[in-house]
């Protein structure tokens, strides 16, 4: 018995080994071409092979010459893609941000050019804030986790959104040049996060940081808003790092590895 689970592993192994020889650079491959990634013999990728073409690991080219990944890996990946969904993904360290913070929590996303709010979750303090409710919108230059979305453009995209959609003003304190936005893009990539100090809102203060996918890529934001007297020094400090590690947790659990991707957001 011992022997047969011993040769199911290995043919698991084995198979796993040929699928994983596949790259985006190299998507097509040959028996040829496998054999040499693997080490297996010609005849055990052969037989390997078939074995995956008939579950629908693995497809042939029309000219039979070639393999490539099947739709099968595919529609699996799509799973895992839905088990990776951002929003469901979030709500539970979102909700741990309010609750150790005590201020209100926000995830957002970039959509055509504006900052969408996709979750909130109310902070413990009786004062609640009304900046942006799920659903609202607001432009990228104001606000903690809008402007960290916006730094993970280059400038020149910056630019571009600034000039087809202008630089409203909420209050006396919101950006209205876009040479001092660069400036403050810069810091915002520089600390690793985004501030806001009654640019949006009169009384009202926010830091944001990005989420990360798999690729490194920046694909939202998390932040928190609250009323200025409770971001005082004494606190400050305290809020920037919960909210750079709810980004962090959040990233991780979207494939982000700091330790390997750490090149790709430079």
């Amino acid at each position: 018995m011992a022997g047969k689970r011993d040769f199911s592993v290995q043919s698991l192994t084995r198979a796993a080994a040929i699928l994983e020889s596949f790259t985006q650079e190299k998507s097509e491959l040959t028996l040829r071409d496998i054999t040499e990634a693997t080490g297996l013999s010609k005849s055990t990728c052969y037989r390997l092979l078939a074995t995956l073409e008939l579950v629908g690991f693995v497809d042939r080219t029309p000219d039979r010459a070639r393999y490539l990944l099947g739709m099968r890996l595919f529609e699996l990946g799509l799973v895992v893609q839905n088990r990776m969904n951002l929003r469901r993904q979030s709500l539970p360290h979102l909700v741990d941000l309010a609750e150790s913070t005590g201020e209100t929590a926000f995830l957002l996303i970039r959509d055509r050019d504006d900052a969408l709010c996709i979750e909130r979750v109310e902070g413990t303090y009786p004062v609640r804030v009304l900046a942006l409710n799920v659903g609202g919108r607001l432009p990228l230059h104001l606000g903690g986790g809008q402007r960290a979305l916006l730094a993970e453009l280059p400038d020149e995209e910056v630019v571009r959104i600034v000039n087809e959609k202008g630089m409203p003003r909420f209050t006396e304190l919101s950006l209205t040049d876009v040479d001092e936005l660069l400036v403050e893009l810069r810091k915002t990539r520089e600390q690793g996060y985004g501030r806001s100090w009654e640019d949006i809102t009169p009384g009202v203060a926010a830091v944001g940081a990005v989420i990360r996918d798999f690729t490194g890529k920046g694909i939202g934001a998390v932040s928190i808003a609250g009323i200025v007297q409770r971001f005082d020094e004494e606190r400050y400090d305290h809020l920037v790092g919960a909210v750079k590690q709810t980004a962090m947790r959040i990233s991780r659990q979207m494939g982000f590895n700091p330790e390997r991707d750490s090149a790709s957001v430079q």
